[in-house]
């Protein structure tokens, strides 16, 4: 049983993206995976073609649970086989609570806990801000994945992930890997940015593993646009699409079997 979380200090960089992809390559494997939302967006769902359940019941949330109001079970949702999402319904308010109310904190935590008597692995998705709620969740982390583009804003986003984890106290030995994304070997600015990365990872997270880049590939916006994951079968595909998907899941796959967690 593991908890693992994405994060980075920057939005867009692609963290609901990899972490869901790499929750249904888990599950596809046989595993019972549980994805936690601390986004109020709910990004994850949409990954699924489950955009419909996040609004659907009002009751299904979080909060709810954590207030004694509803079971575990009912704020489950399966959106693959072996594969449940959580979502929440406003973070800045249960953040609040665990700032004002120090039980909170502690109920937080023995729901994490419940379920992880349940699931293989949790993963949790985190918005690029920042919250107590963060603090908590991150801490509670066995395995943190810190997401980078590869531009300039990327790289800035990185530095201030590190200056974020050293301000709060979270253990910077926590970080385990570094996912650099929006790779192109025919771009130079994606080129120095990995070697920027690179140095930076080694200066401030010697203990984390720097993967291989993810390549910016459009088959993945055409992919989440008709709500289909990379590794879903017997997809309609033109031959064109196949193909480019075909090659993005050898690389995930490749990448994800690296991840020891």
């Amino acid at each position: 049983m593991a908890i693992v979380s994405t994060f980075c200090k920057k939005g867009g960089v692609g963290k609901t993206t990899i972490i869901g992809y790499f929750a249904h390559y888990l599950a596809s494997k046989g595993k019972k995976v549980l994805v936690l939302s601390v986004d109020d967006q709910n990004s994850i769902f949409k990954v699924f073609g489950a955009d419909d359940k996040i609004f659907d019941v009002n009751d299904n949330y979080l909060e709810f649970l954590m207030a004694g109001h509803v079971d575990m079970g009912d704020i489950l949702i399966e959106v693959r086989e072996n594969l449940f999402l959580i979502k929440t319904l406003n973070t800045d308010k249960l953040s609040m609570k665990l700032t004002l109310e120090r039980n909170q904190e502690k109920v937080l935590k023995k729901v994490i806990r419940e379920y992880e008597t349940f699931f293989d692995y949790i993963l949790i998705d985190f918005p690029p801000s920042s919250s107590r709620l963060t603090e908590v969740l991150l801490d509670m982390s066995d395995n943190i994945m810190i997401v980078v583009g590869l531009d300039s804003l990327g790289l800035g986003g990185f530095f201030n992930t590190i200056q974020y984890f050293v301000d709060n106290e979270i253990n910077l030995e926590l970080i385990k890997y570094v996912i650099p994304n929006g790779y192109s070997k025919n771009k130079r600015a994606p080129k120095v940015s990995l070697e920027k990365l690179q140095e930076q990872s080694e200066q401030f997270t010697p203990g984390a593993i720097v993967l291989e880049p993810i390549n910016d590939r459009s088959i993945i916006k055409n992919l989440q646009a008709d709500g289909n994951s990379v590794y879903d079968n017997d997809l309609e595909l033109t031959p064109y699409d196949r193909n480019a998907l075909e090659v993005l899941k050898q690389e995930l796959t490749e990448l994800f079997d690296k991840i020891e967690v």
